[in-house]
């Protein structure tokens, strides 16, 4: 503003000068009243325009003033817009990472859960084969000492069955050399009685009865 004041200024004077200067081409002559008014008037003027132009340049410097306050404002508030959004974005990337890291656990603790269970699922699977078997083992040991037992239950039945039709058979056989011989001893006993009733009879000595 004093820039401008300031060329006013050597304007203005500049056309005070020129008047002074046509002044004194009336020589000798005294300044009259209509001089010393149009003197005034004119620094009147020029005091009027130079307030006109410092109260433009104040407006204008005030508008520029506060077009930089409202740049400056604008930008504050872009800056801390995106400021803000920034904050919001990385919260909103922190979010989506602790999900993510939350996510991975889950599955990694999902898929430990089933390797477990597989193997629990396995150990016991192999447990029921190992009693499954041993369950076998004992049951055909069982059936094969049932079928031993059978077959010596058998064996023994036979055996004694033997037994029993060898001693049948020496009782028939000691019965029927006891009949023979109580036989025997009867046609002994009749061939004795026959011989002796020959010889009677040859001897003439049979006995009349």
């Amino acid at each position: 503003m004093s820039y401008m004041r300031n060329m006013l200024a050597i304007v203005l004077t500049g056309l005070a000068f020129h008047v002074d200067v046509i002044s004194t081409f009336a020589e000798d002559a005294p300044p009259s009243i209509s001089d010393a008014a149009f003197a005034r008037e004119r620094n009147a003027e020029i005091d009027a325009s130079v307030a006109r132009v410092e109260a433009q340049q104040g407006a204008e410097f005030e508008r520029a003033r506060n077009a930089e306050i409202e740049t400056a404002f604008a930008a504050y508030q872009q800056a801390k817009f995106e400021h803000e959004r920034n904050d919001e974005i990385n919260a909103s990337l922190a979010a989506v990472r602790d999900r993510r890291v939350r996510e991975a656990q889950d599955i990694a603790e999902a898929e430990f859960e089933r390797q477990q269970n597989a193997e629990a699922d396995a150990s016991m699977a192999r447990v029921a084969a190992v009693q499954a078997d041993e369950f076998e083992m004992d049951r055909n040991r069982e059936i094969n000492l049932a079928m031993a037992a059978y077959q010596d239950a058998r064996f023994a039945d036979e055996r004694n069955a033997e037994i029993e039709a060898s001693l049948a058979a020496v009782e028939t056989s000691r019965r029927e050399a006891e009949f023979v011989a109580a036989r025997n001893a009867e046609i002994e006993i009749s061939l004795s009685e026959v011989k002796s009733r020959q010889h009677s009879i040859e001897t003439g000595s049979i006995e009349r009865q």
